[in-house]
């Protein structure tokens, strides 16, 4: 008898496996574990976590969202959760949901920083048949102001789509680009 092997058992999970759409996890879980050393701090490091929230216009190739942003900042380190809802088209049935996050690292000049930016984000659109979009992207942000701060962010990077029709699922994946306007504000 043999013994399944753990790769075995994460390809039994996905039913319509499919080598991007491996690299994409992968890709992911590599994102997560290079960011942990964000999370731990020397001993004598003394550092504080400045929240903000704001708001968010994106526009990407296949729609544009509305979003509200929460944010983590500690030492330069940026964490950001994005929820945010599409205007409904003419032949879609509701409001397309999204799911982002997002990590930064900003080098900061007097009230200006840039630094790049890693993005991951899904969303969903009803046309009749539901699609969804996975997509990672990379590249940079620029953020003006201290407390009251305006920024402006350009990612690019794939996406993989996802949709069923005539019983048959359907799976693709192509480029993509994010361009974001946004206002956030520190808590403190």
């Amino acid at each position: 008898m043999k013994i399944p092997s753990l790769a075995g058992f994460f390809l039994c999970l996905f039913s319509e496996f499919s080598a991007p759409l491996y690299v994409i996890h992968r890709a992911i879980i590599c994102y997560f574990i290079l960011c942990q050393h964000w999370l731990c701090s020397a001993q004598n490091q003394v550092a504080s976590f400045v929240w903000r929230i704001g708001l968010t216009q994106e526009i990407q190739k296949f729609n544009s969202f509305t979003h509200a942003r929460i944010q983590c900042e500690r030492n330069k380190n940026l964490f950001a959760v994005n929820l945010g809802l599409s205007i409904p088209k003419v032949s879609q049935q509701i409001f397309a949901p999204s799911l982002a996050i997002d990590y930064a690292h900003l080098w900061e000049i007097e009230r200006i920083s840039l630094g790049p930016v890693l993005g991951f984000s899904v969303d969903n659109h009803v046309f009749g048949t539901r699609f969804a979009y996975v997509h990672a992207s990379a590249g940079y942000r620029f953020v003006i102001g201290e407390r009251c701060q305006f920024f402006q962010e350009s990612t690019f990077g794939p996406t993989a789509e996802s949709f069923t029709y005539l019983d048959q699922k359907n799976q693709q994946f192509t480029w993509n680009y994010h361009f974001k306007l946004g206002l956030q504000y520190a808590l403190h």
